[in-house]
């Protein structure tokens, strides 16, 4: 937008969490890497601030927000679509093919967020032919006609090497580690890893109880 390369769209950033999270990064310029001092902070601007950008507070902009018609970007943290003010969202926009669903976070098995992402990419390669897919949430069954686009690299967390640094580099005493957050077949690849490395791993399934 800066550079007049794409068009200038209201964006709105819908979740309290984050709107609170970029406060605390807007106030700690410190740890900013060198591309963001040379683009932002030399020219006197701020990296997370921009007429374009507007943070909604309340529940009721968020409300207002949905029926809002003209072009815009609603930046929701999703939880994979699985709770929160993105499912509102979804409700008013997902049935509408002038809109497009850009997942940019990894989706877990059996949730929401993967099944959109599924089954709205099928419906892509299919060339949008035929009835669109429907998905259900909310009790209530929508047709999927909002274009489904998915961009990978954005993540959260710490990744196999990050979290292998924090345990060779946080000196504990670590005597058992239980692997409880990701799939299966990567729940398993990653505790063999850790078992070459030394540590003792059980990967739980699921109902298992573990004494701590």
């Amino acid at each position: 937008m800066k550079m007049n390369e794409v068009p200038r769209f209201p964006i709105y950033v819908d979740s309290p969490l984050a709107t609170k999270l970029t406060k605390v990064f807007g106030e700690h310029p410190e740890v900013y890497d060198k591309e963001t001092h040379d683009t932002f902070l030399e020219q006197g601007e701020n990296p997370f601030a921009s007429d374009q950008i507007h943070f909604v507070e309340s529940v009721a902009e968020s409300i207002a927000l949905n029926k809002e018609k003209k072009p815009h970007i609603v930046v929701a943290a999703s939880g994979m679509c699985e709770a929160g003010r993105i499912l509102h969202h979804l409700r008013f926009k997902i049935h509408n093919a002038r809109n497009t669903v850009l997942m940019v976070g990894y989706q877990a098995q059996h949730t929401l967020g993967r099944r959109i992402l599924e089954q709205g990419l099928e419906y892509e390669r299919s060339g949008r032919k035929g009835a669109p897919p429907m998905v259900k949430f909310f009790n209530k069954e929508y047709p999927l006609k909002a274009r489904v686009l998915a961009i990978d690299g954005f993540s959260a967390h710490a990744d196999k090497n990050e979290m292998l640094r924090f345990l060779k580099e946080s000196n504990l005493k670590v005597k058992k580690i239980a692997v409880v957050h990701g799939e299966e077949d990567q729940s398993l690849a990653y505790a063999q890893t850790l078992k070459t490395t030394g540590y003792s791993v059980v990967v739980p399934r699921m109902g298992e109880t573990i004494q701590v």
